[in-house]
């Protein structure tokens, strides 16, 4: 069975429609047309797989090959995973690597709701975890200290780490 990949755009998102089988005989003509979006310099993704009842190790493979490409630069987002899909990324440990979303227009929100320039979120700032942050940094309520140590500041670099926060440079 064939896969049809149905290209739209929204905005600066490049939009994925996929139906059919996401198998290794069909995982190329995805792979295709990633490639060349990317060389065109798309830079965001949503992938609609409502359409699409069967995934193999190699759809997983071009999907993740697509999400390391963006890293940094843009962002994946998957959407209409049916039962049997979401179960296969889920046995994979691939729900954990994508951002998933029920539906095309929830996962083009997401999009929306960032801009696309946004600086950097300072790692303290607006947090549940401010105060503790703050303290554990030596910080004062939106002021960074004179001179953390290296200790401190290579515990603030696991931290950051750890929590996936993006740093203000």
């Amino acid at each position: 069975m064939a896969l049809d990949v149905r290209q739209e755009q929204a905005g600066e998102v490049q939009v994925l429609v996929l139906s059919g089988r996401l198998d290794t005989d069909t995982s190329a003509d995805l792979e295709l047309v990633v490639q060349d979006l990317l060389q065109e310099g798309a830079k965001s993704f949503v992938v609609d797989l409502k359409g699409v009842g069967y995934v193999s190790s190699a759809g997983l493979r071009v999907l993740l090959m697509l999400g390391k490409s963006l890293d940094g630069k843009g962002g994946l987002r998957l959407s209409g995973l049916n039962p049997t899909v979401k179960q296969v990324f889920d046995v994979a440990g691939f729900t954990q690597l994508f951002a998933i979303f029920p539906n095309r227009d929830a996962a083009l929100a997401g999009f929306k709701a960032k801009p696309a320039a946004a600086p950097p979120v300072p790692v303290v700032q607006g947090s549940p975890l401010a105060p503790a942050l703050e303290r554990l940094l030596g910080l004062k309520s939106g002021s960074r200290a004179a001179s953390p140590g290296a200790d401190t500041v290579e515990l603030a670099r696991q931290v950051v780490r750890l929590l996936g926060v993006a740093v203000a440079r």
